[in-house]
């Protein structure tokens, strides 16, 4: 099959136009004019007034919250939306058919492949069957209480080896934040991930609170621990920010994605470039809770790739990228539209370590997503304006289904 577009973006600035992508067997043939293709019979079709680009990839999702659309509206506290997230995960909702809502947005927004935070690894499965298989799925442990440690890590290595007997995408670890997590159970944590050799993904300078926590063991997180009785006694804190803090028990060397870092410095940046570290950045859930200026600049400043993500919809109105590079576009007027996509398309992959993701090439999967575009002159605006929508997205040749059950799950 020979796609014809009127535009191809094929990541890196490359842009041809009247262009053509050659597939067979998944994998890209040729890629370039039309004119230069040989077509030796291939079927062609006909994409007029279409944009192909890279298929997306979703740094970060928590897609068993997707029930929770609409619960929570912006502005809630970052305490409050813990109380009602753990809430939310524990009722009778169920979790299948809230992990396979998520999925269906996040297939029509044009993505193959995500970074999800899960307790249970149900979604594991559910990723496989679908077809988003360089996924990864984090699996969440918490834990503040050192005596619980042994038994909380026990568990996670049951469900890892449950998990690997059977269908699954890449499996990794997530310690939840340095809030949640004792320097007992992160140890215990960074250990196995070594030992299994799986990557890691840690929630990290989320807020103001966290860092007062850390700081001087005050504040609106200590208040709801205490609530939950799960502070240990004679518990001091650490008096460092998040990062640094992170820096010192180990949780940064083998280069965790970190999740969120809205508040962050310049010396935070710095240790978190220096560890070849992926920070999944989710710009509508940074401006759902409030962050009038996020540490967005300070990261890139640095030199950290920075990979977009939508986190889950108990904090955004959709897991579309294409809606997440829209607002930060719309946020962030002054950041060229390549590198907005950019964020999406390598830099996701980077993060989630895909080799080759993110771009349009010879011998590389057929990753592509079809773009309808949005008026303009301008290819960013076509591209991000509003109005533009995906056609369809591709994951290795084959056309991924908007619906993931037999009934429409589209909202």
């Amino acid at each position: 099959m020979i796609y014809r577009a009127d535009i191809i973006w094929a990541g890196r600035g490359q842009i041809i136009r009247d262009g053509g992508i050659h597939v067979q067997k998944g994998r890209i043939v040729q890629l370039g004019p039309f004119k230069e293709l040989r077509l030796d019979n291939e079927r062609v079709q006909e994409l007029h007034d279409t944009i192909l680009l890279p298929a997306f990839a979703n740094a970060h999702t928590q897609l068993d919250l997707s029930h929770l659309r609409g619960r929570l509206h912006p502005g809630t506290g970052f305490v409050e939306w813990i109380e009602t997230v753990s809430a939310g995960r524990q009722g009778p909702h169920g979790e299948g058919r809230s992990i396979r809502k998520g999925l269906a947005q996040v297939i029509a927004g044009g993505t193959v492949a995500v970074g999800d935070i899960s307790v249970s690894g149900k979604s594991a499965e559910i990723l496989h069957t679908h077809g988003l298989v360089h996924s990864i799925v984090f699996l969440e442990v918490s834990g503040f209480r050192p005596a619980d440690a042994q038994r909380t890590i026990d568990a996670l290595r049951r469900l890892i080896e449950g998990l690997m007997h059977g269908k699954s995408v890449r499996l990794g670890i997530s310690p939840r934040s340095p809030y949640a997590v004792s320097l007992e159970l992160f140890g215990k944590c960074i250990k196995l991930g070594e030992e299994l050799d799986l990557p890691m993904a840690i929630h990290a300078a989320e807020s103001i609170a966290e860092a007062e926590f850390l700081m001087y063991g005050t504040g609106s997180i200590r208040t709801l621990m205490e609530k939950r009785e799960s502070l240990p006694p004679n518990w001091t804190p650490p008096g460092k920010r998040p990062i640094p803090y992170l820096q010192e028990i180990g949780a940064l060397d083998r280069s965790p994605l970190l999740i969120h870092c809205c508040e962050v410095d310049s010396d935070d940046a710095a240790i978190i470039a220096r560890h070849g570290c992926s920070v999944a950045y989710s710009p509508r859930s940074s401006a759902f809770f409030g962050h009038a200026a996020d540490s967005l600049y300070t990261l890139l400043d640095a030199g950290v790739n920075v990979a977009l993500g939508t986190n889950g919809l108990a904090s955004n109105r959709s897991l579309s990228m294409l809606d997440e590079m829209r607002f930060l576009k719309l946020r962030h007027p002054d950041l060229g539209w390549e590198q907005i996509v950019q964020m999406a398309t390598t830099g996701a992959a980077q993060a989630l370590g895909i080799w080759g993701g993110g771009v349009l090439g010879v011998y590389l999967p057929a990753d592509i997503v079809a773009v309808d575009p949005a008026g303009g002159r301008d290819l960013g605006q076509k591209i991000l304006g509003e109005g533009s929508s995906v056609e369809f997205v591709l994951r290795a040749g084959r056309r991924l289904k908007k619906r993931t059950t037999a009934k429409k799950v589209l909202v």
